[in-house]
């Protein structure tokens, strides 16, 4: 993981999202790779970066209510970056590619929380925004649809995004 021009995107791990009352599929498996992403990427010194999804007023992740913090476990420590979003994607913030351009990244690691919707949205946009993109594919996350269960979607979100990103596993990633 060690690159100067890389950095670890961890999509929308916010505290609604691991609340036991509606929690993502695998949600603490899901949690503890995620920690162990960024334990890794900042032993490494890869560039660390927080993406929030901003949510309208009333809802759960509606900016500064409970939801909306990142989950505790997952401690933001200096040098880290974190960024907002009211979108799917984490380039709908216009200000994220010319922060990580000005930076040197040209690759991107990522994972997170929803599968369907900001973790392909997200690739998708970095990809359009000439950004490399890593999936991790056993560390993305949703819940279940009327239609198909949370694996079945994660299934189907890292065979569509084999043909625009690299798909690794947690195992398959080194210092």
């Amino acid at each position: 993981m060690a690159n100067p021009n890389t950095a670890l995107l961890i999509i929308d791990a916010q505290v609604n999202m691991f609340d036991p009352a509606f929690a993502v599929h695998d949600a603490d498996d899901i949690l503890e790779k995620l920690k162990g992403l960024v334990s890794l990427a900042r032993t490494s010194g890869t560039q660390v970066i927080f993406v929030q999804h901003s949510g309208p007023v009333g809802a759960v992740d509606e900016p500064r209510a409970p939801g909306w913090l990142l989950h505790p476990e997952l401690s933001v420590e200096e040098g880290d970056l974190i960024t907002q979003k009211t979108e799917f994607s984490a380039f709908s913030n216009a200000e994220l590619a010319p922060r990580l351009r000005s930076k040197g990244i040209q690759k991107l690691i990522i994972a997170g929380m929803q599968s369907e919707l900001c973790i392909a949205s997200t690739c998708q946009a970095a990809v359009a925004e000439g950004f490399g993109v890593t999936l991790v594919a056993d560390a993305h996350t949703t819940y279940d649809s009327e239609t198909e269960s949370a694996p079945e979607i994660i299934a189907r979100v890292n065979k569509e995004l084999k043909e625009i990103a690299t798909l690794w596993r947690i195992e398959e990633i080194h210092p």
